[in-house]
């Protein structure tokens, strides 16, 4: 692979690499997405232009910044959509697959580049010969789609040559961003004429020898050159290079064509564009346009995730000294200390402002996620014969991005599953009474302090007597009285598969143990509904974020716990008549309701202060459909907490989510609700 360089060994060229490394993986996002929106159908003008600017854009820094081989397919690439755009061949449906075949390779080249991932040059090869030959008819002269013309006589469809001048006045600092005048040398001598390009450059100042410095350009350029290609073509060349005031282009009678351009010339100046634009790119900038996101906007910037990451710690680090000193002012007079109260009141607010603005930066659309799944249900409906309308709702809800990459795979675990075991075949759902096409959809929405993700399809649902059979059959234990919740469940157990027979996409016995795992591992949960001939609904419960959460301080014996407030439902100290027992264990009625008490120093074995509930308190909880009810010896304070990692640091401790620092510098557990209530059936 190419990889560029530069002349002076104290310029760090990484960090400009990293910012196209970025611009082209967007590019190659949106190019797939528009790609993927056509299906079959023939892209309007519009889509034609964002597609080709991606292309366009990408080829343009590739060379920019020296990663020469990723202009090879889009060089084929741009020219090929440049035909269509002019209806010199038609358009035929083979293109969008081979459009997205193009966008894997060049992603595989940027993976390269970026993470020094294997690139395999057979692929390159066979999508550019494909590319070249559907672009081959064009060349030949056939099958040359042009618009009828009654009255016009035959003309030569291939533009007239057009002399032009471009005066290029760089800024000093060009080339410390990694910019190359032999790239737009290149670049712009491929578009004349043979014979018909010229280039010099001018000292626009003469700087003193010791102040000479090669990285500081001095130089005015000027091209005299020929061609057919057009103006927007010239300008073209000097995409992330100039700006508008930099750039000059004048066109020259063409009958002068002989000889150089002097003082006799008279050129008719044409108004510069912005570099990098064309003009079908009028409308461009408006929101939501092709090519373009909606929300984009000027005043936005790109900043490193390690340093989003290092602002989020040094927050919690100031929450947790926040926590220190209002524990210190607990024990100081009031009275005599008002305007230190008030001072530490108004730190805590900012403290708590300070905090929302920052994990908002850290928050991002589930679309990022959603995105990657139309593609593959389009393969995956296509291999597997079946007929699939894909639909995401609550794209813009928004989750921790340490979620987002970590829930990416058990999503697809779950997508892939819903196509090849949930959704029928075109002659099954007819035979069902169903129409042929079956749906899948992917749905995210925020409940509560969680983010809650449904795929749904409306297939088949699961099996119950086949699950059941399968688990015999593998010695799980299991009987034909358990409810249907917990048949589902057993299609998590490790190796668990009821395929008929192992193919590339299922029947190995590997995929929902490992969902199940990944999920539990970043505080998630997944649940099952399904209903025999209407569908099946997989549900993941997922935190809104994994660095700063809203907890009840508890007190048991000489312990302290967090509660995560979103869970909490209210306390109390029962009366002792609304204490019964169930079947061995002691229950309380509240509301008509019998919730089983949770009592956390058996859990943890402790030495509480109280043992009766009569005399503690009751803390009512609810999560992932169940209630319970908490016993506690006091209850101390509502405030927020950082979470940190206990299995990192020290240990995995059943019946915890993780740890925190408290005021006093004490570690506090982080109750984890699902796994206290089986700790508790366990117990």
């Amino acid at each position: 692979m190419t990889t560029p360089t530069g002349g002076n060994d104290s310029i760090d060229l990484k960090r400009f690499n990293q910012v196209f490394f970025e611009e082209c993986a967007e590019n190659l996002a949106e190019m797939e997405q528009i790609l993927i929106a056509l299906g079959d159908r023939e892209p309007d003008h519009e889509q034609l232009n964002a597609i080709f600017r991606a292309a366009h854009s990408i080829k343009g820094g590739a060379g920019i910044f020296g990663f020469e081989d990723m202009t090879v397919v889009t060089h084929v690439m741009e020219s090929l959509l440049d035909l269509l755009r002019n209806h010199e061949i038609p358009f035929r449906p083979e293109m969008i697959d081979l459009f997205l075949e193009a966008g894997d390779v060049i992603s595989m080249q940027l993976a390269g580049h970026r993470e020094g991932k294997p690139v395999s040059q057979e692929a390159i090869d066979q999508v550019r010969a494909k590319l070249q030959q559907l672009a081959a008819p064009a060349s030949k002269g056939g099958n040359v789609r042009q618009a009828p013309t009654e009255t016009a006589p035959a003309q030569d469809a291939s533009p007239l040559p057009v002399r032009y001048r471009l005066t290029f006045s760089p800024d000093p600092e060009i080339f410390h961003r990694g910019i190359r005048m032999e790239s737009i040398v290149s670049e712009l001598s491929e578009l004349a004429l043979a014979g018909e390009f010229h280039c010099r450059a001018f000292l626009a100042e003469t700087p003193e020898l010791e102040d000479l410095d090669p990285m500081r350009c001095v130089t005015r350029w000027e091209f005299t050159l020929v061609s057919q290609a057009g103006r927007e073509k010239l300008v073209e060349a000097f995409m992330f290079v100039a700006e508008e005031e930099q750039l000059q282009i004048e066109e020259l009678p063409w009958q002068e064509r002989r000889g150089e351009a002097g003082e006799g010339d008279t050129p008719v100046t044409v108004a510069p564009a912005p570099p990098g634009r064309r003009a079908y790119d009028s409308n461009e900038m408006a929101p939501g346009a092709f090519g373009r996101r909606g929300t984009e906007t000027e005043s936005s910037i790109r900043v490193n995730v390690g340093k989003v990451d290092q602002l989020i710690n040094q927050v919690g680090e100031l929450l947790i000294t926040q926590a220190m000193l209002a524990q210190i002012a607990v024990g100081l007079d009031p009275m005599l200390h008002q305007a230190l109260q008030r001072g530490l009141a108004q730190l805590e607010r900012n403290t708590r402002d300070l905090q929302g603005s920052v994990m908002s930066i850290r928050l991002v659309p589930i679309s990022v996620v959603f995105s990657r799944f139309p593609r593959l249900v389009r393969e995956l409906a296509a291999k597997l014969g079946k007929q699939v309308e894909f639909k995401t709702t609550g794209e813009g809800t928004e989750l921790d991005r340490g979620l987002i990459e970590k829930i990416a795979d058990p999503l697809t675990h779950l997508v892939r599953n819903a196509l090849d075991h949930g959704l029928e075949t075109p002659q099954a759902r007819l035979a069902a009474g169903k129409e042929p096409t079956g749906t899948l959809q992917l749905r995210a929405s925020q409940v509560g302090g969680r983010i809650v993700v449904d795929v749904i399809d409306d297939g088949a649902g699961l099996n119950r007597g086949r699950i059941l059979a399968k688990a015999q059959e593998r010695g799980i234990p299991c009987s034909d009285s358990m409810h249907d919740d917990e048949v589902w469940q057993l299609i998590f157990a490790p190796g668990f598969s009821t395929a008929e027979e192992v193919t590339d996409l299922s029947g190995r016995g590997v995929g929902m143990d490992v969902v199940l795992k990944n999920v539990q591992s970043i505080g998630g949960r997944v649940q099952i509904a399904s209903e025999a001939g209407a569908g099946a609904r997989f549900t993941i419960s997922l935190p809104l974020t994994l660095a700063i959460l809203e907890g009840l301080t508890v007190a048991v014996g000489g312990e302290k716990f967090i509660i995560p407030i979103n869970v909490v439902i209210e306390s109390l100290q029962p009366k002792p008549d609304q204490l019964k027992t169930v079947n061995g264990r002691q229950v309380v009625q509240v509301r008509g309701e019998y919730l089983p008490i949770i009592r956390l120093h058996r859990l943890f074995n402790l030495e509480p202060e109280v043992q009766e509930p009569e005399r503690g308190i009751l803390v009512l909880v609810e999560g992932d459909g169940e209630r319970g009810a908490v016993l506690v010896d006091r209850l101390l304070d509502e405030q927020q907490v950082v979470v940190k990692s206990i299995e990192t640091n020290f240990r995995r401790v059943e019946g915890s989510a993780g740890a925190t620092i408290l005021g006093d510098g004490r570690v506090a557990l982080i109750l984890d609700l699902t796994e206290l209530f089986q700790m508790h059936k366990k117990s």
